[in-house]
């Protein structure tokens, strides 16, 4: 190996390397100790990864030391390997210095090259060293191979620090300048001392680096707000904040996100904080809300791609607590500095909020632009607690908005208060009928046509009846779009049965049975509803659907179950809508779990309480929302789908009959369809 080592004894040289090694190894440690102290004020990002960095550095020097006092102690005249083992260190921290000063965010292109060429590095060194030694014979083993790469590094690092302009990026050209007048000066001298001279000359440079993005001590500009933040850190501390927390009870749908910004300014004294939304599908993330402590006002919504707030978007999806210093070259801030148009960009720190009831996650986000805040570990831990006082305002407000409370008992508690009052509105309802009569002639009329078409289809007579008793009920609720839905769901019904018993007709059925005449009145519609019986009816009318599927259905009924009000073949139509749906919905060898309870609050107040729940894609609540708020518009109802359509008809039909319906579903997890449905009077 070509290596000339001017001025030191073969034997001098490894203690040499040994003290050299060992000051460079306490630069790292008080660097290290500085940066760690820094970041646990703040534990922004930037802080680690100078922690990483650092670190990185000190391994490195620390594994150089022990391999050099090790091979010392058995070979007093060790030199060759010693001298690679030491231009490759240099240029592994080469490596790790230029990274440190010209990325200080996360960045998905440099961290992975990095981190690829130090592995590489290492690799090669491994194979010279033990496995092919010739080839430190060679040019791989000389000083102007090692010492050409690491000045090629260090002048692409620096012109890469020039383009960046990180903070207190002069420090970082100056340090690569000096590292590389001493890769110089050792090629030109053959004699790697000006190297480890100008590297014990530039690693105290390294000190900076906790300087960088600085909490606190360096912003001293007094906040354009009459706060204290020196003496007073937050509105209320964490003793009384736990109080607010059983008394946090946002009942106002429109103002919950607004109400959580505003609360968050005051009890945190944050200059502005906002509340966003996890991007969309598109690419887009929505400001939903937000607060102005200076100004004593609401912010107003925003949309922006997330591209444009990397770091943000990236930490919430994961649902971790982001801090970004005032300092940093992120993008997010600059961005966001724009979009809020303020002159200057201040602190951030930014908490996940996950709403386990609609499985989402939402940012709260605070920004100092005007207070220069630092946000420190105090501050964090109090957001934090913030965040799980949300999370539980989230929770109540979806557990109202949805009409449960804490469980099924006590929704159903609520929901009969009212079922007596509305059972005795039902005959009032009736007697109103007469006067309604008039305006529905005309219905009535084209039912009657419909009627006298299909007389002679004895199997359809029957049910044709029951769907005329159907729409009259419709009629009581005053809504002529659902009256012409229905409609049209039972003239497609009648037209589908209608070809179906021709072919049959013309090919099983005797001309007797086409002779015969319909009967008039159905029986079923004259008796009160037998519920298993009912229910029975209607998986065994839609077994070949269910046989195709190879859906199993699970039953869980009391022993005895009293008759219902409703008569028996209004209630079969009912649930043979939500029959329907379970299978349609249902995966294939999927199951339909069909469950009737039992609750008797009182002596007048004696109901059955039916779950129909599928295993099928599910919905969001707001799609169920919307067929079931009963104010639809035609052009609404013309684009519902069949399960959609079943559902409307089917809410209207039961809360005709004095009942209540209410529909649980969730994308993926498939839909509970809930009925309260009174017994008949004993």
């Amino acid at each position: 190996m070509n290596f000339m080592q001017n001025g030191s004894s073969p034997h001098n040289l490894p203690l040499t390397y040994l003290g050299y090694s060992l000051l460079i190894i306490l630069v790292c440690v008080i660097v290290l100790l500085k940066v760690f102290r820094n970041w646990q004020k703040g534990r922004f990002p930037q802080g680690f990864r100078m922690i990483q960095g650092i670190t990185g550095l000190a391994v490195l020097r620390i594994l150089a030391f022990l391999f050099t006092y090790f091979a010392w102690q058995n070979e007093p005249t060790f030199t060759q390997p010693l001298l690679l083992l030491d231009q490759a260190i240099s240029l592994l921290g080469v490596n790790l210095i230029m990274w440190l000063w010209s990325f200080p965010e996360p960045s998905r292109e440099a961290d992975p090259a990095v981190l690829g060429l130090m592995g590489i590095t290492s690799i090669f060194v491994v194979m010279q060293t033990i496995f092919i030694p010739s080839l430190m014979d060679g040019f791989t083993g000389t000083m102007l191979f090692w010492q050409s790469i690491t000045v090629l590094f260090l002048i692409a690092g620096s012109i890469l620090i020039f383009i960046r302009k990180p903070n207190f990026w002069l420090y970082g050209v100056f340090m690569g300048g000096i590292l590389s007048f001493g890769s110089i000066w050792a090629l030109v001298t053959s004699n790697l001392e000006p190297l480890h001279l100008a590297q014990l000359t530039a690693y105290p440079l390294l000190l900076l680096l906790g300087e960088r993005f600085p909490i606190g001590e360096l912003f001293t500009q007094e906040a354009p707000i009459d706060i204290d933040l020196d003496r007073r850190q937050a509105s209320v501390d964490l003793n009384t904040l736990s109080k607010i927390q059983k008394l946090f009870d946002e009942k106002d749908p429109a103002g919950v996100l607004y109400n959580i910004a505003q609360a968050t300014c005051y009890l945190i004294l944050s200059d502005l904080t906002l509340i966003i939304d996890t991007p969309d599908e598109h690419g887009k993330i929505r400001i939903i809300a937000g607060y102005d402590l200076i100004r004593e006002e609401p912010l107003q919504a925003l949309t922006l791609d997330s591209k444009h707030i990397p770091l943000l978007s990236n930490y919430i999806e994961r649902r971790k607590m982001l801090h970004i210093p005032a300092s940093s070259t992120s993008r997010d801030l600059s961005n966001l500095s724009k979009v809020l148009q303020l002159t200057k960009p201040g602190h951030l720190l930014a908490s996940p909020v996950y709403i386990p009831g609609a499985n989402k996650t939402l940012g709260v986000v605070l920004f100092s632009p005007f207070s220069n805040r630092p946000w420190t570990k105090a501050d964090q831990d109090y957001l934090l607690m913030l965040s799980k006082i949300y999370v539980a305002a989230f929770s109540h407000h979806l557990a109202n908005q949805n009409g449960e409370s804490d469980g099924v008992k006590n929704t159903i508690r609520d929901l009969s208060s009212n079922l007596t009052k509305i059972t005795q509105d039902k005959q009032l309802l009736k007697e109103e009928m007469a006067t309604l009569s008039k305006e529905h002639q005309n219905l009535l009329l084209e039912l009657d046509v419909i009627n006298t078409k299909h007389e002679q289809l004895s199997v359809w007579s029957n049910a044709l009846q029951r769907h005329l008793a159907m729409l009259v009920d419709l009629s009581k609720k005053e809504s002529t779009e659902a009256i012409r839905k229905y409609v049209s769901v039972v003239d497609k019904e009648i037209q589908s049965v209608k070809d179906s018993i021709q072919v049959e007709q013309e090919v099983k059925l005797p001309k007797s049975v086409l002779d015969s005449k319909p009967d008039k009145e159905d029986p079923e519609s004259q008796r009160s509803a037998d519920l298993e019986e009912a229910i029975q009816a209607c998986l065994d009318d839609s077994g070949p659907k269910i046989k195709k599927k190879k859906i199993k259905s699970k039953l869980d009924f009391p022993e005895k179950i009293p008759l219902l009000q409703m008569n028996h073949a209004l209630f079969k139509e009912i649930f043979s809508f939500l029959v329907s749906n379970a299978v349609e919905e249902s995966k294939p060898e999927g199951e339909v779990l069909i469950r009737v309870q039992i609750y008797e609050e009182d002596q007048s107040q004696h109901f059955a309480h039916i779950k129909i729940n599928d295993q099928g894609d599910g919905y969001f609540q707001d799609e169920i929302s919307a067929v079931l708020n009963d104010s639809l518009t035609a052009e609404q109802q013309d684009k519902l789908s069949q399960v959609m359509t079943n559902l409307y008809v089917t809410k209207n039909l039961v809360e005709n009959e004095g009942g209540r319906m209410w529909v649980e579903s969730k994308p993926g997890e498939g839909t509970i369809v809930s009925l309260l449905l009174a017994f008949q009077q004993d």
